[in-house]
């Protein structure tokens, strides 16, 4: 049972368009990125070749980085397919193992993301080659930096996120709370690069990066050029303590969602006690009164449209501003914020002054990428609440032009 669940969300995945939309998406970044010389990316500068192993090993790092975002999309749809399309119940009555169930699911997300991740390896392949970029700056081309990276950095990685965004899937039952695990632990991580970016503490801080990326500027830190071009880590010390903690870690998360999944639509929720409605007090109307109706007459002008325009802006802009989601990502933002300005009095243990721009490029570091999220999660929140939340045929027959919503 676990392959043919395998085979079947493995294949709901791959013929969704938006697979293909990002796959591309992050194909093509990855092709800019190495496709010109305006972009320093990786270490990728002076005697550095651009298509050294190690450089392509450090792009591949950032990018799995970036990847939560689209990662998130395939784990979340993958766990929550059934609750979304109102099947669990059908699912969940015929004789499948919970093991089959969440294992099929889990690993059809994961290998969906490494299909992605493969792609972006071969837009940077592909970029590498391009006949615009100066001879000098390249070396022959190299398939081991690929192959390190997949095997040291990828594979780890993916299984980490996967892992983490199942976790969060499986026990809310709830993209929307997903995604905010994402923002939390995007300022986790931040946190605890702050925190261990003094010199002294260099073995934590290579223990404390879930990406490894850390661990990668620690371990090459002495490198020369020539051992950049031509070298790879070796799997050993600081970086193999790193990929067995996560890889461990990974596996203790997978082992939560498999303990903490219920075979119902609601998941787990926190028992909250429901206030007491006392019942209306009906009263005898009076026969003799009359009502009286005022006149209305319904306005189609220019006017009614663009009052009609500033309610509903009104409206959405106050339930954006209001949501528990925004709310908490904005605290997520504050939290990322105050340990940024109570951690940079020191830079490598020499004492800075708060001058102005040093505290503000610490408050644009740490509220410009929320902007981005918020951007990104709100633009298909808003236009497609109605659907999501199935009033669309309500609001749809409201007398509104389409430019109006």
């Amino acid at each position: 049972m676990f392959f043919e669940i395998l085979h079947f969300e493995l294949r709901q995945q791959l013929k969704a368009p938006l697979f293909w939309i990002i796959a591309v998406a992050f194909g093509l970044i990855a092709f800019a990125l190495t496709s010109t010389d305006a972009v320093m990316i990786a270490g990728a500068s002076g005697n550095v070749l651009r298509n050294a192993p190690m450089v392509i090993a450090r792009l591949i790092n950032q990018l799995t980085v970036f990847s939560m975002l689209f990662v998130a999309i395939f784990v979340a749809g993958a766990a929550l397919r059934d609750f979304d399309h109102r099947t669990s119940e059908l699912i969940f009555t015929t004789p499948i193992g919970r093991g089959a169930y969440l294992g099929g699911r889990f690993t059809a997300s994961y290998l969906a993301a490494l299909v992605v991740m493969l792609i972006c390896a071969l837009g940077i392949a592909v970029g590498g080659m391009m006949p615009w970029i100066d001879p000098a700056r390249l070396g022959p081309a190299d398939w081991h930096g690929y192959a390190w990276a997949f095997g040291v950095i990828v594979l780890p990685d993916m299984l980490f996120i996967a892992a983490l965004l199942f976790l969060l899937a499986t026990a809310t039952r709830s993209l929307l709370a997903t995604y905010i695990g994402v923002i939390g632990f995007i300022v986790l991580l931040s946190i605890s690069g702050l925190l261990t970016r003094d010199v002294n503490n260099l073995f934590t801080a290579t223990l404390l990066d879930p990406f490894g990326g850390r661990t990668l500027g620690v371990v090459t830190r002495y490198w020369s050029s020539d051992q950049f071009n031509h070298q790879l880590p070796s799997l050993s010390g600081e970086l193999l303590a790193n990929r067995l903690l996560w890889a461990a870690i990974s596996a203790v998360l997978f082992g939560a969602s498999f303990a903490l999944f219920r075979a119902n639509r609601e998941g787990l929720r926190v028992a909250r006690r429901k206030p007491r409605i006392e019942p209306p007090t009906l009263r005898p109307s009076d026969a003799s009164a009359t009502l009286t109706l005022p006149r209305v007459q319904l306005g189609s002008d220019l006017r009614a449209k663009l009052v009609q325009l500033c309610k509903l802006f009104a409206f959405d802009t106050a339930s954006v501003l209001h949501g528990v989601p925004f709310l908490i990502m904005l605290v997520f933002a504050l939290v990322n914020l105050f340990f940024s300005l109570a951690l940079s009095g020191q830079i490598y243990g020499t004492a800075v002054y708060p001058v102005t721009h040093t505290v503000l490029e610490q408050v644009q570091n740490s509220f410009h990428w929320l902007l981005y999220i918020i951007v990104t999660f709100y633009a298909g929140e808003l236009v497609w609440r109605e659907r999501s939340q199935r009033s669309a045929e309500v609001t749809d027959a409201f007398p509104l032009p389409d430019w109006i919503p």
